[in-house]
């Protein structure tokens, strides 16, 4: 409860109190959802809060990755991301099993300490979630894949960056973008569905999810697919219109039979 509610202080706090940073930022454009899924990602090198090396693959390690963003200075927008992603994966569950999540610094000045810090601080200290930063080089490589930009703000000396989560297939490549600092728990689903699908199969229920919504990259968000729904009622009813016509004509048929036989007569053949 005190965690959501100083979500929604920040929350609060970047939306009024914060208004030449906003200015500044929409200078800054987000990533292009339209442009850039299906866009492998390089394998860089990065470091995690235990000051172990690690590469992206390693990280992704076969399963969807969900990439948030952040700096460990950061006061607001990175906190409310990072508190409302932990809010959804645990709704969500699954971590570490069906998908990995990476929070990833930006800033090359961040340290294994300051990320260890950084991750208990925020409850990150879960199986299949690594927070990591990495060399100024490195960082450069991976953040111009997935088009991400930043730049220091003027009045307040915090960085100025796009809000947002990166998806990743389970071969490395840009599957989706959600937008944002606060995330729906059915988005994030459909999503890592949509991630997983390219590389591996599907169950029956995962796919009739992904059938009963369509996604937006306008929004970069799901809306429920009501023509499909149309389509699937009309056919269904057709189905079953067949079905019944059959049922009722082999009823007529053994009716008549049976009649013909009480009275001995001899029915047409059908």
């Amino acid at each position: 409860m005190k965690k959501n509610l100083l979500s929604l202080c920040l929350c609060v706090v970047c939306l009024i109190g914060a208004g030449g940073v906003y200015a500044d930022n929409a200078q800054l454009s987000s990533p292009n959802g339209k442009e850039t899924p299906g866009k492998f990602i390089p394998d860089v090198r990065l470091f995690d809060s235990h000051g172990k090396e690690r590469t992206l693959k390693d990280i992704i390690g076969g399963k969807p990755l969900i990439i948030s963003v952040i700096y460990t200075r950061c006061s607001t927008d990175c906190i409310v991301i990072t508190d409302s992603l932990v809010g959804v994966i645990e709704r969500l569950g699954g971590i570490g099993q069906n998908y990995n999540v990476l929070t990833l610094s930006f800033d090359p000045s961040d340290t294994p300490e300051m990320l260890a810090k950084f991750r208990t601080k925020r409850g990150l200290d879960t199986a299949g979630w690594v927070v990591a930063g990495g060399q100024d080089s490195e960082l450069k490589r991976l953040l111009s894949a997935i088009g991400f930009s930043y730049k220091p703000g003027k009045e307040t000396g915090e960085f100025i960056h796009p809000n947002l989560l990166v998806i990743l297939t389970p071969d490395g490549r840009i599957s989706r973008y959600i937008y944002g600092v606060n995330y729906d728990e059915m988005n994030l689903r459909l999503s890592l569905l949509d991630a997983k699908k390219g590389t591996a199969t599907l169950s029956v229920m995962e796919g009739v999810l992904l059938w009963c919504y369509k996604y937006d990259p306008a929004t970069g968000s799901y809306t429920f697919n009501w023509p499909f729904l149309l389509e699937a009622i009309i056919g269904l009813a057709f189905f079953f219109s067949l079905l019944l016509f059959f049922f009722a004509r082999r009823v007529v048929c053994c009716l008549r039979r049976f009649a013909d036989s009480t009275t001995g007569r001899s029915s047409p053949p059908e």
